[in-house]
């Protein structure tokens, strides 16, 4: 992990441009990846917000006395669609953070907080996909409906927590890069440092 915006790899970038061409600074390449990284996390809200509509089995119910009435099978339907939500932007989530810490580490600091609003864009946009989808809220169709009257249910999550689902996946993904690098320590010196004088009188290693 690097300290600024700049890691070894960046120094290296910096140093061995190819002739002819100016060397790319840090500070436009960063940016650069925080909006790639927010940008894809929003094409990927839209995408699990259908896989959520398309996965999800619809309860039904019937109007009574302006009420609407589901039995336990549409009670359970509509628990199961909450559980999609969270287990699709879990995994959604999961996967773009570890993507994100892999190819954009060169700011650790950028790289969260661009993963932190990417989730949260996804996260809406998730909900907002599905709710577009799905049929409106049949407690306030049911107001005006005739009893007897069957409607479909509602694809929503109403609770906070839910909601939380996919920012918990995306920072997970990217905690789970950052220890493994951090468990790794350091392979070996700066690309750029030359060899020691003393390595060439290293003595060789005993064959087995």
């Amino acid at each position: 992990m690097s300290d600024g915006l700049t890691s070894p790899a960046t120094r290296s970038e910096l140093v061995q441009a190819p002739p002819g061409r100016a060397p790319r600074s840090p500070w436009l390449v960063v940016p650069a990846q925080a909006l790639v990284i927010v940008a894809g996390f929003a094409v990927a809200g839209y995408g699990a917000g259908r896989l959520w509509y398309h996965l999800w089995d619809q309860p039904s119910g019937v109007v009574s006395g302006g009420q609407w009435y589901t039995d336990e099978a549409g009670l359970r339907d509509d628990f199961q669609g909450v559980g999609w939500y969270v287990a699709i932007a879990v995994l959604t989530g999961l996967v773009l953070g570890m993507i994100a810490a892999r190819l954009c580490g060169r700011a650790e600091l950028v790289t969260l907080a661009a993963v932190v609003a990417g989730s949260v864009l996804a996260a809406y946009i998730m909900l907002e996909v599905g709710s577009h989808l799905s049929p409106a809220d049949p407690h306030e169709l049911a107001k005006t409906a005739k009893d007897g009257t069957k409607l479909k249910g509602a694809l929503q999550v109403s609770s906070w927590p839910p909601r939380g689902a996919f920012p918990f996946g995306a920072l997970l993904g990217l905690a789970l890069v950052y220890g493994v690098s951090i468990g790794r320590g350091p392979t070996g010196g700066d690309p750029l440092s030359p060899p020691s004088p003393l390595s060439q009188y290293a003595p060789p290693p005993p064959r087995g």
